[in-house]
């Protein structure tokens, strides 16, 4: 146990799922209340037509996924408040045309050595200090932004109409979410793979609403159960030698259907 702490690779992976922790657990509860659950999943999968980009012109993936998934999470958020879709049908398009892009860009490359599997399915191997200072970046913005208009948040993911008739800007406030969304599935993406971040975005309020339905309390337990999922996942997939990232999902699965067992018993 104490050469895994000592080996920096490991450090990073930690580091880098403390400042997840917090992300995702803050970040799900306004995900689910908001009934965006399949949002989540739909940005996560645009991502992988934005790697599949940067390999086709020689671009860090980071930068192309992340410019992929803000603008299909702002587009797919301005076409449906104009009500030219519903949420399903959007996501349903962009997650198809993105993943087409995706298999289209990569067969434009003829060759390349890029280890393409450790973005679908998460590669800790793979995170090096600059994932995480982008991490904490987001972290330092999102955290003021989150706590700084939560009731607002809350008041227009409840009653969108009456919020907006007493001021509040709902729209751009579910923009700025949107676009925290993009920013932080794409900044997890090394550490849990497109194909499985998904999971991090719903299951996190889900096992906090069975908790509670006091919203602190939700949150609080949402931040509490991706760190154990996280962690938990890292240390098992270690001495398992299987995947972390799918890994992580097995864990936060399994504990949230066990209490789910233990509240109905």
């Amino acid at each position: 146990m104490n050469d895994l702490l000592t080996m920096s690779f490991f450090q990073n992976a930690l580091i880098m799922g403390g400042i997840l922790s917090v992300l995702f657990g803050l970040l799900s509860f306004f995900v689910v209340i908001r009934r965006m659950t399949f949002l989540g999943a739909g940005i996560a999968h645009t991502a992988f037509g934005g790697v599949a980009l940067g390999v086709l012109l020689g671009v860090h993936p980071f930068l192309t996924s992340a410019v992929f998934c803000l603008v299909s999470a702002l587009l797919i958020g301005r076409l449906v408040k104009r009500e030219t879709m519903s949420y399903d049908t959007a996501i349903g398009i962009f997650f198809a045309l993105a993943m087409a892009l995706g298999a289209l860009f990569i067969a434009l490359k003829k060759a390349y050595t890029f280890d393409l599997s450790g973005y679908l399915f998460g590669n800790i191997l793979g995170l090096n200090s600059i994932d995480l200072l982008v991490g904490a970046g987001i972290l330092v913005l999102f955290i003021p932004f989150y706590f700084g208009f939560f009731q607002k948040l809350l008041f227009a993911s409840f009653d969108d109409a009456v919020a907006s008739t007493t001021g509040v800007k709902s729209d751009t406030l579910e923009s700025v979410l949107l676009m925290f969304l993009a920013l932080i599935i794409v900044v997890s993406i090394k550490m849990v793979g497109i194909i499985l971040v998904s999971a991090l975005v719903v299951l996190p309020a889900s096992f906090g609403l069975l908790i509670s339905r006091d919203y602190r309390r939700v949150v609080a337990a949402s931040v509490a159960f991706t760190f154990v999922t996280i962690t938990g996942g890292l240390f098992l997939s270690y001495f398992l030698d299987s995947p972390a990232g799918a890994t992580m999902v097995v864990v936060g699965a399994i504990i949230y259907f066990m209490t789910m067992w233990i509240r109905k018993t």
